[in-house]
């Protein structure tokens, strides 16, 4: 045991000695690290590949979700939607139907207020035009009692008149004669002439006074009757029906277009062959690195191995 250790420590005294130990040993260490290097850079380069993974189909997870819970929404809304227009279109029609039952119960009750006012219009017009032929009757008869009694008064002072004539005439006869008496009679005669003249005179004056208010009775009921006629109301018509009530006409409806939802994005891959043929060209550089040409270094490799070689065994 000793001396093999003896042996192999002679051994490393000369790999010391020419320097092809420490060669070996640093490109050993060189290409191990890139290995291990490459192996770690490939681990995290998968893990990294797949917390990527993880993350987009996490996203479009929640993308997913939104998407259906928005068409849920469009539908559901699309669905109040039409529900509320039937809802305001029957009750819009309901109020105008009131509305029209109510202004045709208004029209019918004009219709009858104006058959009314215009039959109490006829009878009040024709009460008027029958006080006015009334009137204008009792006007008339008025003057023609005034005329008559011009006309008695006239007779009864021609009368009179006509006795007092006798009287001065037999007066006459009596207390005169001859030129005298004749005179008496004649200025008699001319004084009664002219009286009579004086009545008829009067008297014509008033018949042509009352036929002047005759005329103007007459006009007067005229234009009485005119304006009777113009205050008269004009014969009521029926009025047009109002329009019934009617519903609008039945709508398009167009169904809400079904959102899609959106894309996640792809992850970013990262190459797992890249650090391990990264490490694995660090480890042949390392190796390269070593001067097999030498022939001082590749005797003392080859002696080097062959000693491993015999102390192994």
């Amino acid at each position: 045991m000793f001396e093999l250790n003896k042996n192999f420590n002679l051994l490393e005294e000369q790999l010391a000695e020419s320097g092809l130990e420490m060669q070996w040993v640093g490109a050993a260490i060189g290409a191990v690290t890139s290995i291990v290097g490459g192996i770690a850079g490939a681990s995290e380069a998968n893990k990294a590949n797949n917390d990527a993974k993880k993350a987009q189909k996490e996203q479009q997870k929640h993308l997913n979700k939104i998407a259906k819970t928005t068409n849920k929404y469009n539908k559901r809304k699309f669905e109040v939607d039409k529900e509320n227009y039937y809802k305001q279109r029957e009750y819009n029609f309901e109020t105008a139907l009131k509305s029209w039952q109510y202004q045709t119960t208004i029209r019918a009750l004009q219709e009858k207020v104006d058959a009314q006012k215009y039959l109490m219009n006829v009878k009040n017009s024709n009460s008027q035009l029958t006080y006015n032929q009334i009137a204008e009757e009792q006007a008339l008869s008025r003057e023609q009692l005034a005329v008559n009694d011009a006309r008695a008064e006239n007779a009864f002072q021609r009368q009179d008149l006509l006795v007092a004539q006798l009287a001065a005439e037999g007066k006459a006869s009596l207390g005169q004669a001859g030129r005298s008496r004749a005179k008496g009679m004649q200025s008699n005669l001319a004084q009664i002439g002219r009286d009579i003249a004086v009545l008829d005179a009067s008297l014509t004056g008033e018949i042509r006074q009352s036929t002047l208010n005759m005329f103007d009775i007459s006009m007067g009921r005229y234009a009485a009757d005119a304006r009777v006629e113009a205050a008269r109301m004009l014969r009521p018509e029926k009025l047009p029906d109002i329009p019934a009530p009617t519903k609008p006409p039945e709508p398009k409806w167009i169904a809400p277009m079904k959102v899609l939802p959106g894309m996640a994005a792809a992850p970013v891959q990262q190459s797992v062959m890249a650090p391990l043929i990264q490490g694995i060209g660090g480890a042949a550089q390392s190796i390269a690195s070593i001067d097999f040409n030498n022939p001082t270094t590749q005797g003392k490799a080859e002696s080097m191995f062959e000693l491993k070689k015999s102390y192994g065994n």
